[in-house]
């Protein structure tokens, strides 16, 4: 009975090996033939940019000092410069490449030229709604490609608002920059398309302009611009189970970024709150070298509509955002849509609205 056994386990065994095979595995070294990174956003209304860049293996990746998430997206004065901080575009930047813009259904093209102070290839070519554009980047031998098509304009509409009397998210601990004031928005989006993607932008924002005086009578204005792009809604439109994890203040299982699925019809209603943006007071004692026009406290609602591999690059975005620092964890990849090479070029156009408060 026992030799039985034995003869039946060493069968499944041989067996179980016999399926074994060794697969090849094209890593992505061997599956681009260029080491050219396109990243740009054909923009409704407004000049085309391009920004070219080289990508390095891991162990080979230019270092730089990279500033926090919150000093990123919150804040600006006027020693920041709008939030940019490009050391690694200083150092990665492929400044030499020809970059051609062809808008394919209007028949034309445009050459454009690379722009030292803000490392960018631009042109005065400003795409509109429905252009079809592909970008062309050339550099020694190698050569790619990518296209998108400019989304229809949304439209978005803020049917009423309200200051609450009292803060329900001061316990999120992750939020810097938010003042105890909390406006809560009814918003309606119109006109949405099947198949189609989009992404709603809050910013509640304000300026302000310090006077500043030493104490040998030197005098002068530091000016402060702060904003908060953070807000929140208990609507499921905005849900995505993907995201386990909360980021920066946004919570656990939002996103800003749905498809005309989750808007479910050709029009919604529904209700955000936004948190209003704090300026200290704090004093550096520099001098200034921009002037901030003054802004009085008000909320910028924004949709937009991006094309579908803007909308997959962000929606990969905010998964990259939240995945583990673990060689043993599953990769996040991130998408694009550049042919032989890396990045996205993606497209949008946008519906904006300001409620200032009263």
């Amino acid at each position: 009975m026992k030799a039985r056994h034995i003869l039946i386990l060493l069968a499944t065994a041989l067996m179980c090996g016999a399926c074994e095979r060794t697969l090849d595995f094209d890593g992505p070294e061997s599956e681009k033939a260029t080491d050219l990174v396109v990243n740009a956003t054909a923009i409704a209304g407004s000049p085309l940019c391009v920004y070219v860049s080289r990508a390095y293996q891991i162990d080979e990746v230019p270092s730089v000092m990279y500033y926090d998430y919150q000093h990123a997206v919150l804040y600006r004065d006027d020693f920041i410069n709008d939030y940019r901080v490009d050391d690694y575009l200083q150092k990665t930047a492929v400044k030499q490449a020809q970059v051609t813009a062809e808008v394919v259904n209007g028949d034309v093209s445009y050459q454009m030229a690379f722009d030292e102070i803000n490392l960018m290839y631009a042109c005065n070519y400003v795409p509109r709604e429905g252009d079809r554009i592909r970008i062309t980047v050339q550099n020694g031998t190698s050569t790619v490609t990518a296209e998108t098509e400019v989304p229809a304009k949304p439209a978005i509409e803020v049917v009423s608002h309200e200051v609450l009397p009292e803060d329900p998210y001061e316990d999120m601990g992750d939020l810097v920059n938010q003042a105890d004031t909390i406006m809560r928005l009814t918003c309606r989006i119109s006109g949405v398309d099947d198949n189609s993607y989009y992404r709603l932008r809050v910013r509640s924002e304000r300026s302000q302009t310090l006077k500043s005086e030493s104490q040998w009578g030197y005098q002068w204005n530091n000016n402060y611009y702060v904003m908060q792009d953070i807000y929140f809604s208990e609507d499921d439109m905005f849900t995505d189970n993907r995201l386990t994890r909360g980021f920066g203040g946004w919570p656990a299982y939002f996103s800003s970024t749905f498809s005309s699925e989750q808007v479910g019809g050709n029009s919604r209603t529904f209700t955000l709150d936004s948190p209003l943006a704090y300026i200290h007071t704090l004093d550096f004692n520099k001098t200034t070298t921009e002037d901030i026009p003054e802004i009085e406290p008000r909320v910028m609602v924004e949709l937009q509509a991006v094309s579908p591999d803007l909308y997959r690059y962000l929606k990969s975005m905010e998964l990259y955002r939240i995945s583990e620092v673990d060689r043993n964890a599953e990769p996040t990849l991130i998408h694009s849509n550049v042919k032989d090479g890396w990045g996205i070029f993606g497209s949008l156009s946008f519906d904006r609205v300001y409620i200032p408060y009263d």
